[in-house]
């Protein structure tokens, strides 16, 4: 899984990196860019996140209409 900082304060953003990488982005940024300090509007995104949240639904829809079909095939001989 890859990892990307983002500041909300100054729509500055990595690129994918590791978890790790993108944690030490964060860091040098908050001490270089913003003194320390947490920005408003920081995270740590993860590619999993991009990921269609409505795509284990549709998995299971299609899952379900498969079995259906096979049982109404399987009686209608």
């Amino acid at each position: 899984m890859a990892w990307q900082y983002r500041c909300g304060t100054c729509n500055t953003a990595t690129g994918w990196m590791g978890r790790v990488d993108a944690e030490n982005a964060r860091s040098d940024h908050r001490r270089t860019v913003h003194h320390g300090m947490t920005p408003d509007g920081e995270r740590l995104a993860s590619n999993a996140e991009r990921a269609d949240p409505m795509l284990w639904v549709w998995t299971l829809a299609g899952c379900l209409a498969l079995g259906a079909l096979r049982w109404i095939w399987q009686h209608a001989q």
